[in-house]
């Protein structure tokens, strides 16, 4: 069956939006011999201006173009909700050639406008599909530099996201995606990306690149922010797009380390059990960097400790995380390394993840050359925990 449509705009009378559940579950099919495959026209929906206060609808168009049926799981607007409403999802099972169409409207406001439209599927090589949703200002920026007779000028749009949105810490990386920026009149000619926030401790900078920038590999679990500002060939900036990353700290057992000023080497020491400090149940940058003990049982790689981060300049972070940590206690240590001296009040943070929450963190003061100061202790697997304190060992 060929494809009814790509692109129709309409007048549409808005609708009032109710409760929406923005959580989308993916579903995966048993493997065969063929492949689902989705294929949305038109790929970004532009619906241009659109004076404030009316709405108009854009008709889409989605195939089953694969050789397998396709399964639609799931279809709703994430980014731009305020400004874009879809009509009557598209869910259900299409066989191949099969097409249907829908709708989305765009409720103006005579600003710009972008968003994105979510579609769960079994294809398996887009089974997260996003649409780029997008409306320009109404009114037209003029620099004033062409004269009163000349045309005015329109500013560009920055677009930005993070793909993909979730990433385990350190372990994997995400790219800043701001290639489908625009501009109405002209072109983009500089795409300036910076971290706009960052959980506390946090030191991984902004890849180099262009519109895209690529391999970004938190080194701190928490929420990442990343700004876009573009510029286009007649000078004009765009106003800032923010995309979000969320850096999780994994399933297991896993300790974060950061401290405030630089020149004081802080070292991160997780004890199993009632063993002791610097010996083989202690998992140190001496014993443990990527994994060189033997905890739990006997061969079981999951239940073994890893000194993932050793910073020694800086201000951190370390980590030392156990994918499946055997059950039994864990105490957390911070030893002001002799190496090196900073003079005066250095605030020490520990955060400790398990099973992918945070079950404590403190800070605290740490200016004792060759202390090892204890901080807390960590029951696996009941996630209870106990402040510790008293004099350096």
């Amino acid at each position: 069956m060929k494809l009814i449509r790509s692109l129709t705009v309409l007048p549409f009378v808005l609708l009032e939006a109710g409760c929406v559940d923005n959580t989308l579950n993916p579903i995966k099919d048993n493997p065969t011999d063929g492949k689902p495959e989705i294929m949305v026209t038109p790929e970004v929906v532009n619906f241009g201006v659109v004076p404030a206060g009316e709405s108009v609808g854009s008709i889409l168009t989605l195939a089953s173009v694969g050789t397998e049926t396709l399964n639609v799981t799931a279809m709703q607007v994430g980014d731009g909700r305020w400004a874009f409403t879809l009509l009557e999802p598209v869910v259900g099972s299409f066989e191949p050639d099969e097409a249907t169409e829908f709708t989305v409207v765009y409720n103006s406001l005579g600003t710009t406008a972008a968003g994105t439209l979510e579609i769960l599927s079994n294809d398996p090589d887009h089974p997260n599909l996003s649409i780029p949703l997008l409306a320009e200002p109404e009114e037209i920026i003029d620099t004033g530099d062409t004269g009163d007779t000349g045309i005015p000028l329109s500013q560009p749009v920055a677009v930005c996201s993070a793909d993909p949105d979730e990433v385990l810490a350190i372990h994997e990386s995400a790219d800043w995606i701001g290639s489908l920026s625009y501009d109405p009149d002209g072109s983009i000619v500089d795409y300036a990306w910076t971290i706009y926030s960052a959980p506390d401790g946090a030191t991984s900078p902004m890849p180099s690149g262009g519109a895209n920038r690529r391999g970004f590999t938190p080194d701190v679990a928490g929420e990442y922010v990343g700004e876009l500002v573009v510029t286009d060939n007649d000078g004009l900036v765009s106003e800032p797009c923010y995309a979000t990353l969320n850096a999780t700290a994994g399933d297991g057992l896993w300790v974060e380390l950061f401290w405030t000023h630089s020149g004081d080497d802080m070292d991160l020491h997780l004890v199993s059990g009632g063993g002791s400090l610097t010996s083989s149940l202690d998992c140190y940058y001496g014993n443990c960097t990527w994994g060189a003990l033997d905890w739990g049982a006997s061969g079981r790689v999951e239940d073994n400790p890893v000194l993932d981060l050793d910073d020694i300049p800086g201000t951190g972070p370390e980590n030392i995380n156990i994918d499946s940590p055997a059950r039994g206690s864990y105490t957390v240590y911070v030893h002001d390394y002799p190496g090196s001296q900073y003079l005066g009040r250095n605030d020490v943070t520990v955060n400790v993840y398990l099973g992918g929450s945070l079950v404590w963190t403190d800070t605290r003061n740490v200016d004792s050359e060759n202390c090892y100061e204890p901080f807390v202790e960590i029951d696996v697997p009941g996630g209870s925990t106990t402040s510790l304190s008293g004099s350096c060992r």
